[in-house]
């Protein structure tokens, strides 16, 4: 098939929607399959303590359109790609690749995503959304007429867990979605990767992972490492992620603590090696559509504690790969989870164990990928009649 990915994300961006789209286009493309990603240029380079670079070649064609404009939403960044010239260019690239498929992430996204459903010539457009909406988000409301337009334009709407699903049927009722995961890379993420040297001083490592969004509940994370802290001196919390919430965080840290609390910025490349050099992943996020750090863990082979929020109780078991606690901000119940795992180290093992053999069995980008195909392939035999395979085997 000719498949065209479109996604205001990717590298050097960090985050999970440049992942999914760079782990679905190297998978398609390794089976064959002739891939174009569709992205915007940065205009600004995010910093990054190692590389921004993806985590491994492109074995697909990038073509860029439009500039992304980095901006803040309530702590979180996101980006507007805009260009005069954008819809051309993107008219330009249709009418030359004539794919079979089109498959655009963030649908609803100004203003590349929205212009790739829209301007889509292929006889498959699909959408995949990865965004939980709260209850009472306003804009949803407020644009529910463009965006019903919008989600009507797709061949099919893709939810990348029940929890989005769930959210958005709130605010339109009427409209069906396919459920498929995200995909993560189990060879990149595995428990052989190498430890930092710097980390391995007989400390026990908490790894908390996630940008500064209030919503990803750092500074409960503060909290209840400063009550571990208070029943055991051989811990140390290491903070990967970045905002301009940066130097709030900072000074949440008592003094006596800012040693062991270490701000290590933004990690790509690099990140399997925190895994490998922490004993479990501490993540007190209060909203969530599927909870990528945690399926990173558990990839790696690391034990998980974190809040009981449905992104999260749909990837792990409480008990099976990590422990969940009720209440995302409960500093002791966290505390009281950290505490059980560090001083079992057997049952942290297990659950390590567990959550490798869970993520190698559902989410591998192979499995999930098998799933993108199978909808690719009934949408195109419904709408065309055809069946097409990869490109190579044609």
């Amino acid at each position: 098939m000719q498949i065209g990915i479109v996604s205001d994300y990717y590298y050097p961006q960090l985050g999970g929607i440049t992942e999914q789209a760079h782990g679905q286009a190297s998978e398609l493309a390794r089976r064959g399959h002739d891939v174009t990603l569709i992205t915007p240029n940065l205009l600004v380079t995010p910093k990054t303590i190692d590389s921004g670079e993806p985590p491994s070649e492109p074995l697909f064609e990038i073509l860029k359109v439009g500039r992304a404009y980095p901006f803040y939403v309530n702590g979180s960044e996101t980006l507007l790609s805009i260009s005069p010239r954008l819809v051309a260019d993107l008219d330009r690239i249709y009418a030359d690749r004539r794919f079979d498929v089109v498959h655009v992430h963030n649908p609803f996204g100004p203003a590349l995503p929205i212009a790739g459903v829209m301007r889509s010539r292929a006889p498959v457009t699909v959408g995949t959304i990865h965004s939980v909406f709260p209850e009472g988000f306003k804009l949803l409301r407020v644009f529910s007429r463009p965006l019903r337009r919008i989600f009507r334009r797709l061949d099919a709407r893709i939810a990348v867990s029940a929890a989005v699903v769930d959210s958005i049927r709130g605010h339109l009722p009427d409209l069906s979605f396919e459920v498929i995961p995200n995909g993560i890379d189990t060879g990149f993420f595995s428990p052989a990767a190498s430890p930092l040297p710097h980390l391995l001083d007989g400390k026990r490592n908490i790894l908390f992972v996630g940008r500064f969004d209030p919503r990803n509940g750092l500074p409960h994370m503060l909290k209840a490492f400063a009550l571990l802290r208070q029943r055991r001196d051989d811990v140390r919390l290491i903070i990967l992620g970045d905002g301009p919430l940066r130097r709030v965080y900072q000074r949440l840290v008592p003094s006596e603590l800012r040693e062991d609390v270490r701000f290590e910025g933004r990690v790509n490349r690099l990140r399997p090696r925190y895994l490998a050099s922490a004993d479990l992943l501490c993540t007190p996020c209060q909203l969530a559509s599927f909870g990528l750090v945690v399926l990173e863990a558990m990839s790696a082979g690391l034990p998980v504690v974190a809040s009981s929020i449905s992104g999260f109780r749909l990837l792990m078991q409480h008990g099976v790969q990590g422990l969940l606690v009720e209440n995302a901000t409960d500093g002791a119940g966290f505390a009281d989870a950290l505490d059980r795992l560090l001083d079992d180290r057997e049952l942290a093992r297990r659950m390590g164990a567990a959550g490798r053999e869970r993520a190698l069995t559902v989410y591998g980008w192979p499995i999930v990928a098998d799933r993108l195909e199978d909808l690719y392939e009934r949408l195109l035999h419904r709408q065309t009649g055809r069946r097409l395979g990869p490109v190579a085997a044609r």
